[in-house]
């Protein structure tokens, strides 16, 4: 997480040395700031971005796009997710997360996932799955969605070749899933993410959305391929 005094480059001096926001360069470009409310923490993921936490108040500069917003905070300027920031923080207070973790938490466990692997008509299925539809997910953007152990992912990743894998799994289990990416020669593909599939922020838009459904179907695309055992 930057901190404060972290200031990431601004829009029009990108390879140049961050630069603070300043009141007079916003009334020349006729902008009229709006102060929001962060409803979520948020760690940026390249200089371009600001950091925050819940309850820090952000100076909103121009709405970019309906997904990204440039804010300042701090002094600081960088994009914010637009959908981190609201009027006021107690109108998003978050709902009770005893059976997300008690969900997730179950999901944590390396035996469970052993024991998910070593089904072999499930993962066998997968594998044909990923084979049989390999030219729908070339040069493509994916987002596998509760990857578990990324088997999917990598299955993608070293049949099809897609641009990116982005791989999300709220458990513990996602840094055992960052290491097998690593490990398997497919870091520069796939990117795993310990987040809900609700709160995570892609760097783009995807194409193909893969996905095991309470382990009796495979979604690809707009395709479902349930899984007969």
């Amino acid at each position: 997480m930057a901190t404060s005094g972290d200031c990431p480059r601004s829009e029009s001096q990108q390879g140049e040395e961050p630069a603070e926001c300043s009141e007079a360069g916003l009334l020349q470009e006729g902008v009229q700031p709006e102060e929001f409310v962060a409803i979520a923490d948020y760690a940026a993921t390249d200089e371009t971005q600001l950091s925050f936490l819940r309850g820090e108040k952000i100076l909103i500069l121009r709405q970019t796009t309906a997904d990204w917003w440039w804010g300042e905070r701090a002094g600081c300027c960088g994009y914010i997710p637009a959908n981190h920031v609201g009027k006021h923080v107690d109108e998003y207070d978050p709902e009770d997360t005893w059976q997300d973790e008690e969900y997730f938490g179950s999901y944590g466990t390396l035996k469970l996932h052993l024991e998910m692997l070593a089904d072999q008509p499930r993962t066998t299925k997968y594998h044909s799955v990923i084979l049989q539809n390999k030219e729908s997910l070339t040069d493509k953007v994916i987002l596998d969605v509760g990857c578990g152990t990324g088997i999917i992912s990598l299955f993608c990743a070293h049949y099809a070749r897609p641009r990116a894998v982005y791989a999300v799994e709220a458990s513990e289990m996602a840094q055992h899933t960052g290491q097998l990416v690593l490990q398997n020669g497919f870091a520069d593909i796939i990117t795993v993410y310990q987040q809900k599939v609700e709160d995570v922020v892609l760097p783009e838009k995807v194409d193909v959305l893969v996905s095991e459904w309470m382990g009796t179907c495979l979604l690809v695309g707009e395709k479902v391929f349930p899984i007969w055992r």
